[in-house]
């Protein structure tokens, strides 16, 4: 019975929980990772080597490669192309090209 009670212990702080917004500016990169239509995931941000699909980004920021400051939300898990939970999603709160 101990067990029952163990594997129904729930999971806090998990993204799909909550979401997080990081208090201080972090550096990233742009990246374009292929055409949405073609099952590509479009515009991303790499954020210390993890990959954020954006909900807002704006296109003076489409630039592959581009160096910027990010204040971001960082929300759930989206599907890339094909692949179901590919990457965490963000909302941009405020980003700065370096």
């Amino acid at each position: 019975m101990s067990l029952l009670f163990i594997a129904c212990k729930s999971k806090t702080g998990s993204v799909t929980d909550a979401s997080t917004t990081t208090n201080t500016y972090e550096d990233a990169i742009i990246r374009n990772y292929g055409d949405r239509s073609l099952d590509g995931c479009g515009w991303v941000v790499d954020v210390s080597s993890t990959i954020y699909m954006p909900t807002n980004l704006s296109a003076d920021f489409y630039e592959d490669g581009l160096p910027v400051r990010i204040k971001f939300e960082e929300l759930a898990r989206v599907n890339c192309g094909l692949v179901k939970d590919a990457h965490l999603s963000m909302r941009i709160e405020d980003i700065q090209k370096k």
